[in-house]
């Protein structure tokens, strides 16, 4: 089987009625980023950020894959599909994907402010001020934050050195680090792109863009790649 190696963004997530902050100016449901999304915004007011996380829990529930987690899903059957994902929810294992490397964190689970291998699967459940790890220390999102090192960024890229097919979705990729991936790919390695808007990024090799929302846009790519590639 083929080594499908998958760069998800933002733009997958979106269609299943999830926000994004880039698309509202800097702001993540009405909130500013930096308040919500920075290790100085959690020092600052950790109360508001853990109702903010708390907030995202409880929309996720609600919310379900589309068809584009859905077909990536179904991939599978044809490919050795591995997800890397910039998105911190869950829409992916939900679709029924096995293989999926989160970038940024999980909106599902907390981890202690002392330990970080001390990690919590809480799904869509609160956490409040008072709610501590097993060595006593309170529990935060488990989201890597601006200003904070993205730990699974080396696995990442060594996803992407080992990629027969690489395949952009939904992203712009304009945000670094995630957006260097593209350049671990093997140069062997057809690249797609799966995204309405252009890409501004300085790629210098060839793509395939499929022009596309994910919805249409991954069945349209899972078409070319059983053609082309199975």
């Amino acid at each position: 089987m083929k080594k499908l190696v998958v760069l998800t963004g933002a733009g997958i997530s979106a269609e299943s009625g999830i926000k994004t902050f880039r698309d509202a100016g800097g702001l993540w449901e009405e909130y500013d980023v930096m308040e919500v999304a920075s290790i100085e915004g959690w020092h600052k007011n950790k109360e508001l950020v853990i109702r903010f996380y708390n907030e995202r829990r409880k929309q996720l529930e609600t919310v379900q894959p589309n068809a584009g987690h859905i077909m990536l899903a179904e991939l599978e059957k044809f490919f050795d599909v591995q997800i890397i994902t910039q998105n911190v929810d869950d829409l992916h294992e939900r679709a029924g994907s096995t293989n999926i490397l989160h970038l940024h964190g999980e909106l599902v689970k907390v981890r202690s402010t002392l330990d970080p291998s001390l990690i919590y699967d809480i799904r869509y459940k609160e956490i409040q001020m008072g709610d501590k790890c097993d060595k006593g220390s309170q529990l935060r999102p488990h989201i890597v934050w601006f200003g904070e090192a993205v730990p699974e960024m080396m696995n990442a890229a060594i996803l992407a050195q080992h990629a027969d097919i690489f395949v952009v979705i939904g992203t712009s990729l304009n945000v670094y680090p995630a957006a260097g991936l593209v350049e671990y790919a093997p140069k062997t390695a057809p690249l797609f792109i799966v995204d309405p808007n252009p890409v501004t990024a300085n790629i210098f090799r060839k793509i395939e863009h499929i022009k596309e929302k994910a919805s249409t846009g991954v069945t349209h790519l899972a078409q070319i790649l059983k053609e082309k590639y199975h």
